[in-house]
């Protein structure tokens, strides 16, 4: 039994922000549950050579500006044969650094919350003949993309029974694949009930309804037209808008005219503060973002989705009731209309089974595996979330 801390690396990319909050969400779990621990997370993207390095570079362009070119991307690598081909590209490209990041930080336990990379990172441990666990942590809410699913890893962590199932299908021992939920930030759900607090915080209307909208880290999708939209209606509303890391949008829609209130933020570490501020969730179909959502108990209306890797995210919003997808910018008023004016019982309803899909102890859960695959038993194991 392991007694001082373990050296934990998580390995993420700067491709979206889904990754990356995945990572710190289970930092703070694994702190909380070992404070001893000693948790490094690392852009596998300062890692890897020409050309794979500018994979990292382009991805947040490529989806902001052209989806149809990401949806080419994506047709080429979705299925396993083509995966299988794109792997054996990667490998031998990316072995040789990766080996020199293993060796660089002795970890207890590698967990990769990015699929690119974990077939070389196998390869890597097996070329320094290391031992060492490696959990996959799977940051694909429905369907997995192809390059997660390595049988050869020691666990693999998926947030819903269908990603458990394809994990299954490719190959993988059914004591291997562990279903967990997508880990969210402790504080998505303990935000709840914070309501006045939060909204006096950030100088906002105590009592005015409030409408959060987001499109991801890269600020992607019709933000503007959408807000555009809410703001010129007669609904009684304030607006929160984060526009990620597209500044040039968070300058045009500064430099607008806007007749309500309105509150524009840049990239935000602090999200659950705007979530628990708020009363509605408008977002694209990330999945972190959605169940962030989820955990802080918020309806959600869908207004973009990534071809490919987000499509079933908005259908899995709306199948389970907990809220709407929309098409154009006259859709979403008139569905907020029908929320927060007309129909306001279908909003708490809708409030009430977010609770159903919500999974706050997904990151909790997620950092025990990791302790136990890394040999360190004295944790808190009686932490829990409640509401």
């Amino acid at each position: 039994m392991k007694l001082t801390g373990p050296q934990i690396l998580i390995i993420v990319s700067r491709t979206g922000g889904g990754h990356r909050s995945v990572a710190l969400a289970l930092q703070e779990a694994l702190l909380q549950l070992a404070p001893q621990a000693q948790v490094t997370i690392v852009d596998i993207y300062a890692y890897l050579p020409f050309p794979l390095s500018w994979f990292g570079e382009l991805y947040e362009p490529i989806i902001r500006n052209s989806q149809s070119l990401w949806q080419l991307v994506w047709d080429l690598t979705e299925s396993p044969e083509k995966a299988e081909r794109l792997i054996k590209v990667i490998v031998p490209l990316a072995r040789p650094t990766l080996r020199e990041l293993l060796r660089e930080q002795c970890p207890d336990v590698v967990v990769s919350a990015y699929p690119l990379c974990v077939h070389a990172l196998v390869q890597a441990h097996r070329d320094l003949g290391l031992s060492i666990p490696h959990i996959t942590v799977v940051t694909d809410l429905l369907d997995i993309h192809p390059t997660w699913l390595c049988p050869e890893v020691t666990c693999c962590a998926v947030p819903s029974e269908r990603a458990k199932r394809q994990a299954l299908d490719r190959g993988f021992h059914p004591d291997r694949v562990k279903l967990l939920g997508l880990p969210v930030g402790l504080h998505f759900s303990t935000c709840q009930g914070e309501k006045k607090t939060l909204r006096s915080r950030l100088g906002l209307d105590l009592d005015l309804w409030t409408l959060l909208m987001m499109g991801g880290a890269g600020g992607v999708g019709p933000l503007f037209e959408m807000a555009r939209a809410l703001d010129e209606s007669d609904l009684p509303l304030q607006l929160l808008v984060v526009t990620g890391h597209n500044q040039r949008l968070c300058r045009e829609m500064a430099a607008a005219s806007w007749r309500k209130g309105i509150r524009l933020f840049g990239f935000v570490e602090r999200v659950w503060e705007l979530m628990g501020a708020s009363d509605l969730l408008l977002t694209k179909a990330g999945p972190q973002t959605i169940c962030e959502g989820l955990n802080a108990g918020l309806p959600i209306i869908i207004f973009d989705a990534l071809p490919g890797q987000e499509v079933d995210n908005a259908e899995y919003v709306v199948s389970h009731g907990v809220g709407f997808s929309v098409t154009s910018p006259e859709e979403l008023v008139a569905i907020s209309r029908e929320l927060l004016v007309s129909e306001r019982g279908r909003l708490e309803e809708m409030r009430a089974r977010t609770q159903e899909l919500a999974r706050p102890q997904a990151a909790l859960d997620t950092a025990q595996l990791i302790l136990e695959q890394a040999g360190f038993q004295n944790f808190q194991a009686e932490v829990r979330i409640a509401y």
